[in-house]
């Protein structure tokens, strides 16, 4: 019979150098031999590193006994990190970079007790004041993932001391096209699917990822409308931004036909198809949208002396131009899908479904002449 054991233990840390693979080998409270896959050299290129995340099983190894060193935030990170990112892709690599990069290198080594709401060194982080505020959600993320493991006192989050004050505001204004600019862009803008991808993104607004994750299964042309679902990032599919952009969206006549002009020219016209299915991958991903911008618009743009701009250019111009033909502010936050009013002008209202078409289309009379 094992005895239980009652000592404390390190565990190992160790390289498998035929797979490359990092791995944490510890013994359980019943003498069990037991062993966690930490990570790839790629991923933890030193030992000191993954060690680190090996905390997190060895501070479970040892959680019953008596006398167990204190926890540090370096290892409660470490712990959220594992078992409560978030979904989304590219909100989780978001959480784990200002951790990883800012938050542990800094207070890693410090008990979750030692760590102060030191508002200082948020002052001298070489950061955009909304970065700071992104790195300071992350750490008190950790902090409240820690009170719910009980790896410290239930108490007031120890973040909710600390100010950062000017997160919410840009460091330039928006570049906001004119429907002459947009004009003049399409005519220096003819390589498909590049023209087509700008138009659509102009007429309804969508997010980058949402443009790269629309299939034409995503299209109700009998009702007009089209259904946003999923979003493609680096060709990672993912869900949407928030529950309030997976949304159905009107679909003008105009805008279809540009639509259909489209599917007549490629060659993945199938339901479960991409509409913007890349050649290049045999349609099983689609175009990546950030090759598309650097390749065929930024240059488009700057030959219609427009200058730099973005796909979140036209996202910003969308709103404007809704502003700019009158449509009530609760239909412009339906229209681009906001959660939250404040988003899109701080103020409310909701919309019917006719008062939304006629707004949208509005907007397609400008863009599609």
């Amino acid at each position: 019979m094992n005895r239980k054991r009652v000592r404390f233990q390190n565990g190992t840390t160790y390289l498998d150098k035929r797979r490359n693979i990092w791995y944490y080998r510890w013994s359980d409270s019943e003498g069990h031999r037991k062993c966690a896959t930490l990570g790839t050299l790629a991923e933890l290129p030193t030992k000191a590193k993954a060690q680190r995340v090996a905390e997190v099983y060895r501070m479970s190894a040892n959680a019953e006994l008596p006398n167990v060193p204190r926890v540090t935030f370096g290892t409660a990170a470490q712990k959220y990190i594992l078992e409560r990112m978030p979904q989304r892709h590219t909100t989780a690599g978001g959480y784990r970079n200002n951790l990883e990069k800012y938050a542990i290198p800094k207070w890693g080594e410090l008990a979750l007790a030692e760590v102060k709401p030191l508002a200082g060194w948020f002052g001298i982080l070489p950061l955009a004041q909304k970065t700071k505020s992104h790195v300071k959600s992350a750490m008190r993320q950790v902090f409240e993932y820690a009170m719910l493991c009980e790896l410290m006192k239930a108490e007031r989050n120890p973040m909710d001391f600390v100010r950062v004050t000017g997160a919410t505001l840009r460091d330039k204004d928006p570049l906001i096209l004119t429907p002459e600019q947009f004009g003049t862009l399409l005519e220096c803008l003819v390589a498909e699917p590049a023209r087509t991808l700008v138009i659509v993104a102009m007429c309804l607004g969508l997010r980058r990822s949402e443009l790269a994750g629309l299939k034409w299964s995503d299209f109700d042309w009998q009702k007009q409308e089209v259904m946003i679902q999923r979003s493609v990032i680096a060709n990672r599919v993912d869900v949407v931004k928030t529950k309030r952009s997976k949304a159905r969206l009107p679909l003008d006549p105009a805008l279809t036909a540009v639509l259909e002009s489209w599917r007549t020219i490629t060659d993945f016209k199938a339901e479960t198809d991409w509409v913007w299915a890349s050649p290049w991958k045999a349609g099983a991903q689609p175009y990546l949208l950030n090759a598309v911008q650097r390749d065929y618009i930024v240059p488009a743009a700057k030959r219609a002396g427009i200058g730099q701009i973005g796909w979140h250019t036209f996202r910003h111009t969308y709103r404007t131009w809704l502003d700019k033909v009158g449509t009530p502010l609760g239909v412009q936050k339906d229209l681009m899908r906001h959660a939250d009013i404040k988003t899109t002008m701080n103020a409310y209202g909701g919309p019917l479904a006719e008062t939304m078409r006629e707004a949208n289309s509005n907007i397609v009379r400008m863009v599609i002449q």
